[in-house]
């Protein structure tokens, strides 16, 4: 099958660990026999860094088109912009590839976009929700929260990565028929169980004491500064553990600044993003993974750390119930650094239950029910009838 998947959150040269989900997608499509073309609009205001690897991404015929739009206001018509910025693209791209979907990721403006072209042509349209996209910028009244919910109308197929979220999407409306849910797959050649002292070595990490890591952006809706003040009442009852934050965002400077006020300097340090290779490295590493998410989806993070034989702590938000559930992984309300630090302490005191990776799909299983998905569109309706333009 001829596919073609658009979305602005996808890896670049320069910044490999954005949209890996959506890389992990793409590549396992390919691998297993479909054609895949990728437009990934970026930003006027996207900085170029220098360029690293990520295997398999060069194999991907992925073009990046200039996105230009005002920031932060009209963000009701971003969709408007980024099919003006991405046009030509698309219509060079379609017309060499002829594809016969288009899969996009991100509801608005990316879903939208994609709905747009998808019936221009004449074939089906499927977004995959990111999570914010309808578990917080959804909740927002006003035009932002309607293009959303027109974009999501718009589409064919809406694929949601867990239970929760796919129950938000039918709150906003969208007929349960055409909602799916698809979990994510792990990379089991990549996260598999390792000795945890030979990944401190390569990491270049002291090989003694309690080590917790958290991986994920650097931003507010991570909780990262309720984790903080959860390790700082840690502290003063196990001194001998330390915190990594893998990952890198706007929010740094601030945590950077809390970790001082906390007096935590010696027992937390920042990574920054690393490779995929690397991430599983740190799983290993470490005694416990932590999230203290104020809103998440099903995040995947979370089935790696399982995948390496390390179990996690987490707040009780989004579908992070459907991945503890039938484990022993602790989950604790949002905003409690207390329940938080009492539930590191208990997890850290017990021995790690076997874990197996054979309850989880993998890339090729994930992408292979996105597709089937697709092409279930409304029972065999034809694509986009009836619906008005994003």
């Amino acid at each position: 099958m001829r596919v073609l998947f658009y979305s602005s959150v996808f890896p670049r040269p320069w910044n490999t660990t954005r949209g890996i989900y959506c890389f992990h997608v793409c590549r396992a499509l390919t691998q297993l026999g479909h054609e895949v073309s990728v437009v990934s609009p970026r930003s006027w205001l996207e900085r170029r860094g220098p360029t690293r690897s990520l295997p398999g991404l060069a194999e991907l015929n992925v073009e990046y088109p200039l996105y230009f739009y005002p920031p932060r206001i009209l963000q009701s018509a971003h969709d408007r912009f980024m099919a003006h910025s991405s046009h030509r693209t698309m219509e060079r791209v379609m017309a060499a590839q002829r594809p016969e979907c288009i899969l996009s990721y991100w509801a608005h403006p990316d879903g939208a976009v994609a709905a747009r072209f998808a019936r221009a042509a004449g074939i089906p349209s499927a977004v995959i929700v990111g999570g914010s996209d309808v578990l917080v910028l959804a909740r927002r009244a006003g035009r932002r929260r309607r293009s959303i919910v027109r974009a999501l109308h718009a589409v064919d197929a809406v694929i949601t990565v867990g239970r929760q979220l796919a129950d938000k999407v039918e709150e906003l409306g969208i007929p349960a028929r055409k909602v799916h849910v698809v979990y994510q797959g792990i990379d089991e050649a990549l996260f598999s169980p390792g000795a945890a002292i030979d990944a401190r070595r390569r990491l270049g990490i002291p090989e003694a004491g309690k080590v917790l890591v958290s991986v994920g952006n650097l931003i507010p809706v991570k909780g990262i500064d309720v984790l903080l003040e959860a390790l700082s009442r840690l502290s003063t009852r196990q001194k001998d553990v330390r915190l990594y934050l893998i990952g890198d965002g706007a929010a740094r400077r601030e945590l950077e600044a809390l970790v001082a006020r906390l007096g935590l300097e010696t027992v937390v340090r920042f990574v920054g993003k690393v490779q995929q290779a690397e991430l599983a490295d740190w799983y290993r590493a470490a005694d416990l993974t932590v999230l203290a998410s104020r809103s998440e989806g099903v995040p995947n993070v979370l089935r790696e750390s399982l995948a390496c034989g390390t179990p996690f702590v987490a707040t009780r938000v989004g579908g992070v119930g459907e991945i503890a559930e039938g484990t022993t992984n602790r989950l604790v309300p949002a905003e409690d650094p207390a329940a938080l630090a009492d539930a590191i302490t208990e997890s850290l005191s017990m021995p790690r239950a076997p874990f197996t990776t054979n309850r989880f799909l993998t890339w090729q299983q994930s992408t292979q029910q996105i597709l089937d998905a697709v092409l279930r569109v409304d029972g065999g309706a034809a694509p986009g009838a009836g619906r008005r333009p994003p």
